[in-house]
């Protein structure tokens, strides 16, 4: 009788029915496997510490006055949009804990990347470890198998833009504390202490300030819970309904700070879903692009840090091989999850957490601002590993729930299970290590991904945009040179906006390469289509009176420049431009001898000047205007002042 029990339970294998507490964890053993794993994903992304800023790195950090204000900063970027700082116009996002992680970074190390390098491959790693203990935490798998599922998260290509790209940090931290509620959801369930319920809520809350993403949570523990534990209904029920309350109360402060939920006005060059208006064409390209994500998963190669319009055509038709194979594919995994959610089968819940913590990035549900990124991917990759692990495992008929926890045990295992995952972990090591030098800067980047998406809008503008800006072209010392970077970066620029002319950034690219060929006639008129497309953006303004500076017209540059500076008060270029433009006509006046009106200019332009230093106070150039201008006035002793001022200040 016992025998055939057995036998029956090994059909439906693996059943999950755990109680944490019904099972002895080695803990020495924990430790040193936890150790390797850490050791592991330290290494794997060990090439990436010395590199530079890149993609949003400069929006979020580099670039942004509220970043570089450190810890002064913390209480307005917690009152804030996220790229609130920037010359950005876009107010969707709330992500105060990770930004306000940079402020702090910022403040002990600044201008320095390779330190938030090292913070990113630090909280990598320890994501790692604390997912190998989540799941020895739930489930009775094998401790060696749970260790080999954990390595393979940790050696998974498609992670690398997560960690190599210091913005997405958002993230890691936003799974790191999803983890750790969940850990403590598990202590929660064995000690009944009620602390540890409201530290596991904390948690979330946490993990929704670093990335709005996390809201899938609400739908993702319970799953933890029924399938891992004994757990009655109505305490998962209790536990989801107090999580769903910290959601909606995230949401309250979300929609305060931001003033609504979701994106708006989301361009056509993030999500090329929005290219059609037809309802079902975006949903089936939707779906195309979710059999997109899963190959990714499956075979990570190529990989590229964009795949917007045009990479992935709109499907037009229910014909579509792509967009059928990926219906199909996902039909047939809800079919399987739900025909053995009632056995609690493993695949069932890696299919459930999988397409639940795709939902909100799949664009099926609703649009969100980019139709695929391989950081998306981050949460769902936990589902892929175990689901991958435990095919393997059930292929070679291993018991993944066979407790042993020998050290010789991990190599007494089945060979053909440790030859098939150590060429798997070997692949994706080399091909982790290998991508991570693509994103070393965004010379590198953009000019390796361009061969990947070459019909990409998005990395025609990125690679155009890197060659033409002025510190790519103030490297360049050969004017030949110069000139050939300009021209190759126009090239590209032309591509982009063949392939989608209403595209206000790409315009903005080829102004300034019009500009730097002192083209200004076709400068301006690039910025203006800007301007036109996008008037709410500060940038172009900018942009468009250094024009009107360049040929004279600086009654004409004063009104851009101020523009500039009203849409963005964070814009210290915009703020310095336009105390150079009323110190120009100042200039204009005492020429003509006019020594009154000459010095009404002057003292708007140090004004500005001023205004420049409070936004940026490591502002060199404006502390040498202010210098110059006083002087012109006839204040030298000011005048010094200043400009002493601005020779203390590195370059």
């Amino acid at each position: 009788m016992s025998t055939k029990k057995n036998n029956k339970n090994k059909q439906h294998e693996p059943k999950i029915k755990v109680e944490t507490n019904s099972f002895t964890i080695d803990n020495k053993l924990v430790l040193k496997l936890s150790l390797v794993i850490a050791l592991f994903a330290f290494l794997l992304y060990s090439n990436t510490l010395k590199h530079q800023f890149v993609l949003d790195d400069f929006s979020v950090i580099k670039e942004n006055q509220l970043t570089k204000g450190g810890t002064a900063s913390l209480k307005e970027i917690f009152a804030s949009s996220y790229r609130t700082g920037y010359g950005n116009n876009e107010n969707n996002l709330y992500r105060p804990l990770t930004k306000a992680m940079f402020a702090i970074e910022w403040q002990l190390s600044p201008n320095n990347p390779h330190f938030h390098h090292l913070i990113n491959v630090l909280m990598y790693a320890f994501v790692c470890v604390l997912l190998f203990i989540v799941l020895l935490r739930y489930t009775k798998i094998n401790i060696y198998i749970l260790f080999i599922i954990a390595m393979l998260f940790a050696a998974h290509p498609i992670h690398t833009e997560v960690v190599a790209n210091i913005k997405s940090r958002d993230e890691i931290s936003s799974m790191l504390f999803l983890l750790l509620s969940l850990l403590s959801i598990s202590h929660y369930l064995t000690n009944k202490k009620m602390l540890l319920l409201v530290s596991s809520l904390f948690c979330f809350f946490l993990a929704l300030l670093s990335k709005e993403s996390a809201i899938v949570y609400i739908a993702l523990a319970p799953l933890f819970i029924y399938f891992f534990t004994e757990t009655s209904f109505k305490n998962n029920l209790r536990i989801t309904g107090s999580l769903a309350i910290v959601g909606f109360l995230y949401i309250l402060l979300h929609i305060k700070i931001i003033g609504s939920i979701g994106i708006k006005n989301i361009p056509v060059i993030d999500n090329s879903l929005l290219y059609t208006s037809d309802f079902i064409q975006q949903k089936a390209t939707a779906i195309l692009i979710m059999g997109k994500y899963f190959l990714l998963l499956l075979f990570p190669h190529p990989l590229s840090c964009d795949y917007s319009f045009n990479t992935i055509p709109i499907v037009s038709s229910f014909a579509n091989l792509g967009f059928l194979l990926a219906l199909l594919f996902h039909i047939f995994l809800l079919y399987f999850a739900i025909k053995n959610i009632k056995e609690k089968h493993l695949l069932s819940f890696c299919i459930l957490f999988y397409i639940g913590s795709m939902v909100l990035a799949s664009n099926i549900l609703m649009l969100i601002g980019t139709h695929l990124a391989e950081r998306l991917l981050f949460f769902p990759s936990i589902a892929y590993c175990l689901a991958a692990v435990y095919l393997v495992c059930k292929l070679l008929k291993i018991d993944i729930t066979e407790a042993s926890y020998k050290v010789k045990s991990l190599f007494n295992m089945n060979g053909s299970l440790l030859m098939v995952i150590g060429v798997v972990l070997i692949l994706f090591s080399i091909k982790t290590y290998s991508r991570n030098k693509d994103w070393k800067s965004d010379t590198t980047l953009f000019g390796h991904d361009l061969k990947s998406v070459p019909n990409s809008a998005h990395m025609l503008f990125y690679y155009a945009n890197n060659l033409a800006n002025k510190d790519s072209l103030n490297a360049v010392k050969n004017p030949v040179e110069r000139e050939k970077r300009l021209v190759t970066a126009q090239k590209s620029i032309t591509k982009a906006l063949e392939l989608y002319e209403l595209f206000p950034d790409a315009h903005n690219v080829a102004g300034r390469i019009y500009y730097e060929q002192k083209n200004y006639q076709a400068a301006f008129k690039s910025y203006s289509r800007a301007m036109e497309m996008n008037p709410g953006k500060g940038m172009y303004h900018n942009n468009a009176g250094t024009c009107l500076f360049s040929i004279g017209n600086y009654e004409e540059a004063a009104k851009a420049f101020e523009k500039a500076a009203e849409i963005d008060k964070f814009d210290a270029d915009a703020r310095c431009n336009l105390g150079s433009a009323y110190g120009a006509m100042g200039e204009a006046f005492k020429n003509k001898n006019d020594q009154e009106n000459a010095n009404k200019m002057f003292n708007l332009a140090i004004d500005n000047f001023k205004k420049a230093t409070i936004i940026d106070p490591n502002y060199k150039s404006a502390y040498q205007f202010i210098g110059v201008t006083y002087k012109n006035m006839g204040d030298s002793i000011n005048g010094q002042i200043f400009l002493d001022k601005a020779a203390k200040i590195r370059s």
